[in-house]
């Protein structure tokens, strides 16, 4: 569909919470049907759209407001990126609210606001507690009828997307989908990127961006959705009430020039300080409402979704001539594209290109086996059960429904076609569509490479987790959650970046990653296969302190899920062929790492905080580190490591407690006894104040602000969540002064790392070069006021409310949070632990903080890391 079968289902949220029994009972489309009783769908006297659906799973709302207004639709003003200007000026004030008030007072609601642009919409956003819901509609509802545009602002905001340009400039992905599209369409405005050409923008006025946001920003071209702990009745009230006064204005519609009919290939190379080689591969297709688009969907995810899908597993498994790859197909209202995507090594480039092509070819010519096709229609069907969790994701999903088909029940309609593909289809449109003769081909390439062409009442969150114990002494917690069949795994163990040291570095996510990749009774494939198959999912995962597997599948095959991550667990063989591709994986992805200036700093910046300790490290290794692990050292980590004392396991869902043990019982108890590996006896002692600074072949400035931090059983470690949260997001003093006041950087803000071991704390930046001092001296500053003063009530508050609020929301995470209690449980906080999250920082005291601030946060505890831009030559080039 429009991004493809795994964007696809999106569209097809629903909120209905389903007994188990029901969802397997029922057919995929039936399953929907029952899930979409009880939305509301109506069009107000105004022409605008309200669709309301209560979900009472969690004490949360979501509110979707989808204006028709996206960059194709800017004509006169083509490539200026109006409309995305549009988004970030739209809470930047009202005759009744000030510039700050708009985010400020979600927030201090204990709300999450945001937007985005596309080619053929704005969407602007918000999840908050229930209890505020009408706050939060009355503010959006403001923003986007009544958005003043202040001059100031427009200046401000002006200067702070010009480093939006930088920043995309800087990101590869960005570069090469800019490269892909501007190139697959010569007439049509998808060739113009969603932000607009930068000498354009900056000839554009206050004067345009009001015009254009009078022009579109009309009811009848807005659709606006409410999904959560609501009641719908009195949703729809209050909506027609919100807008009874919001008036139509003359609208003319926007007539598309029709792309023309592409005879020949196509194709653009652009070279730049990359470390790997990027490829995209395109044609042009059919809108949605073609008969052909649903085999298209279907055709790119049997071709590229998922380890076992035919590229994936010869072309990176089989071959290891890439490093990723995937398919998509992008069918919006206007003819859309087929597209693939790959990462190589340089020097696979032409012998990539030259199987791709093969295996392109060969779609058209071979039928595609039964299997395939039933396992794609599974994938369907479990992405679309998953997405019945998020509330964010079903008013999404009921939105985009409307505005794509006109009807926000589309899923239903649109499951029904897919399960009328078959295999002849699947071969008709790949002989139809994947022509040679109109493939693009686009190229991003290191500058040293040569060139080639169901409703039921809340559960109360944690109340029913519970630790059982194995016989051999691994802890099991298990949280029942029957709303969906599925169940959620977490086989956790102490480790990670924190016991390597620089000669073994990265060999914690090589290791993890490879227990998926052989077994002594399961290759590769066939573990990928499995899990596909099912429709579930199985990852490794590793960090500063830990490591694990985690899957997820319908409940109904629970006890084959347990196995399989038991088995890869307990006995992976590290097969020496797996070994060297993962290898492979892992040393390009440290040179993708390489291409961020905000690594670059993060890597400096630990540097400067952890000497001689682990967590100085990064977490992937170094090339050199990771070139010398052996297949040996692979297996005594591991060994070292796996052992009862140092492992956790959750089993969270559709299952019962009892069920739960016996299977856990059969899969897990031979892991050996034994106790966790200990961790380092001392922490890092860094000599500080302390300051690195270095230049990379990049157009923004990165700074990060850095300080020693807590581990995570310190008492002050709640109390430093709340500094974070007082320093970051658009409503915060340091975001209000540096990035709307000022427009000194494109994004400001703070983040932290807890660990066994102490972590770090740091504030960081984007900015200009010239506005990096300025920037460092406001964040110090505001540093300085908290540990001095302390925050002031309001400020307290909102970010206590914010915090609540965004752990509210990760409680629906079923896989999050098992995860997170298993490490918890790991970690000696206990498995509650983020059940009790809430309490505690409610019970905080505004002094508590002041006094985190004050100790942990000073200048002589201080270490700064700026990455700045190449300078230019006398000549005006890089150098």
């Amino acid at each position: 569909m429009r991004r493809g079968i795994k964007t696809l289902l999106i569209i097809l949220a629903a909120s209905m919470r389903l007994s188990p029994a029901a969802c397997l009972a029922d057919s995929p489309i039936e399953t929907l049907r029952r899930a979409h009783e009880g939305l509301q769908r109506f069009v107000m006297d105004n022409g605008m759209v309200g669709l309301v659906k209560e979900d009472h799973s969690a004490p949360v709302v979501a509110i979707h407001i989808w204006v028709g207004s996206g960059s194709i639709h800017e004509q006169e003003w083509l490539g200026a990126g109006l409309s995305h200007f549009v988004e970030h000026m739209i809470f930047k004030g009202t005759p009744t609210r000030s510039p700050g008030d708009i985010s400020r007072e979600i927030s201090d609601a204990g709300g999450d606001l945001n937007a985005y642009t596309g080619f053929d919409r704005t969407v602007f956003h918000v999840k908050l507690p229930s209890q505020n819901w009408t706050k939060g509609l009355d503010v959006l509802a403001d923003a986007v009828m009544n958005a003043s545009f202040p001059e100031k602002e427009w200046a401000r905001e002006r200067e702070v997307i010009l480093r939006e340009f930088a920043m995309h400039r800087d990101n590869p992905n960005r570069e090469i989908g800019r490269l892909l599209w501007e190139t697959a369409f010569r007439a049509h405005p998808y060739r113009v990127p969603v932000i607009g050409y930068e000498d354009v923008f900056k000839s554009s006025t206050r004067d345009d961006l009001v015009s254009f946001f009078r022009k579109h920003y009309t009811p009848d071209n807005m659709i606006v959705a409410v999904v959560g702990d609501i009641r719908a009745d009195e949703v729809r009230t209050r909506l027609q009430e919100t807008f009874a006064g919001f008036a139509r204005r003359p609208r003319a519609p926007v007539v598309l020039p029709t792309e023309p009919l592409q005879m020949s290939p196509r194709g653009e190379r652009q070279t730049g300080p990359y470390e790997v080689t990027r490829l995209r591969l395109a044609w042009p297709t059919v809108p949605l409402n073609h008969p052909d688009a649903p085999a298209l969907d279907v055709l790119a995810a049997i071709t590229g979704n998922g380890r076992s899908s035919r590229l994936t597993a010869e072309l990176v498994e089989k071959r290891a001539l890439a490093f990723d790859v995937s398919a998509w197909s992008f069918t919006p209202l206007e003819a859309g594209l087929f597209g693939i995507g790959a990462t190589c090594d340089p020097a696979r480039e032409e012998d990539l290109l030259k199987a791709l092509e093969e295996e392109i070819a060969g779609w058209a010519e071979r039928p595609f086996p039964a299997e395939e096709l039933a396992k794609a229609r599974r994938q369907v069907l479990v992405g679309e059960l998953a997405s019945l969790e998020d509330i964010a994701g079903q008013a999404s999903g009921y939105a985009s429904g409307e505005f794509y088909a006109a009807d926000p029940r589309f899923g239903e309609r649109y499951l029904e076609q897919v399960e009328r593909v078959d295999e002849a289809a699947l071969q008709d449109v790949a002989r139809r569509y994947l022509a040679p003769e109109r493939r693009t081909l686009v190229v991003l390439a290191p500058q040293t490479t040569g060139v080639t062409d169901r409703v039921i009442e809340p559960a109360a969150p944690g109340a029913e987790a519970r630790k059982l114990e194995l016989s051999n002494g691994i802890p099991l917690i298990v949280r029942e959650d029957h709303r969906l069949p599925f169940v959620y795994i977490c086989a956790a163990l102490r480790g990670g970046l924190l016991s390597e040291e620089a000669a073994n570095n990265g060999i914690t996510p090589l290791m993890a990653e490879l227990l998926t990749r052989g077994t002594e009774s399961k290759s590769a494939e066939q573990i990928a296969q499995t899990v596909e198959t099912m429709g579930g999912s199985l990852s490794s995962f590793s960090g500063w302190n830990s490591f694990g597997l985690q899957a997820r599948g319908l409940s109904e095959d629970a006890e084959t899920f347990l196995a399989l991550v038991a088995e890869c667990l307990l006995r992976p063989v590290f097969d020496p062929g797996e070994v060297e591709k993962q290898r492979s994986l892992q040393l390009a992805a440290i040179r993708q790492q390489a291409e961020q200036p905000t690594y670059k700093a993060q890597v400096s910046l630990q540097e400067l905080l952890f000497p001689g300790h682990p967590y100085r490290l990064p977490s992937l290794g170094t090339a050199a580190s990771v070139e010398k692990i052996r297949r040996e050292d692979l297996v005594a980590h591991l060994e070292k490591q796996r052992v009862a004392g140092n492992l956790a396991v959750a089993v969270f869902g559709d299952i019962k407690a009892e069920e739960a043990r016996r299977l856990v019982e059969a899969a897990f108890g031979a892991v050996p006894a034994g106790e966790a590996p200990p961790v380092p006896a001392t922490a890092a002692t860094p000599e500080l104040p302390a300051r690195v600074q270095a230049r990379e072949p990049r157009q923004q400035a990165i700074l990060l602000v850095g300080f020693p931090g807590v581990d995570v059983r310190d008492p002050r470690s709640d109390s430093l969540a709340v500094v974070r949260e007082m320093l970051s997001g658009l409503s915060s003093d340091l975001g209000l002064e540096v990035r709307d006041r000022r427009g000194l950087a494109y994004f400001v803000g703070a983040f932290e790392r807890e660990g066994l071991q102490p972590g770090f704390f740091s504030l960081y930046a984007g900015a200009r070069e010239d506005s990096v001092e300025q920037v460092q001296q406001l964040m110090e500053a505001q540093v300085e006021r908290l540990g001095r003063e302390g925050p002031r009530p309001d400020e307290f508050r909102r970010a206590v409310e914010q915090l609540v609020a965004g752990h509210q929301m990760s409680l629906q995470d079923n896989s999050g949070l098992a995860q997170m209690c298993a490490l918890n449980e790991l970690y000696g906080l206990g498995y509650r632990h983020a059940f009790t999250a809430e309490e505690r920082w409610r019970a905080l005291t505004e002094d508590q903080v002041r006094e985190a601030a004050a100790s942990l946060l000073t200048p002589e505890r201080q270490a700064v890391s700026i990455v700045l831009p190449e300078q230019a030559n006398s000549s005006g080039e890089e150098k």
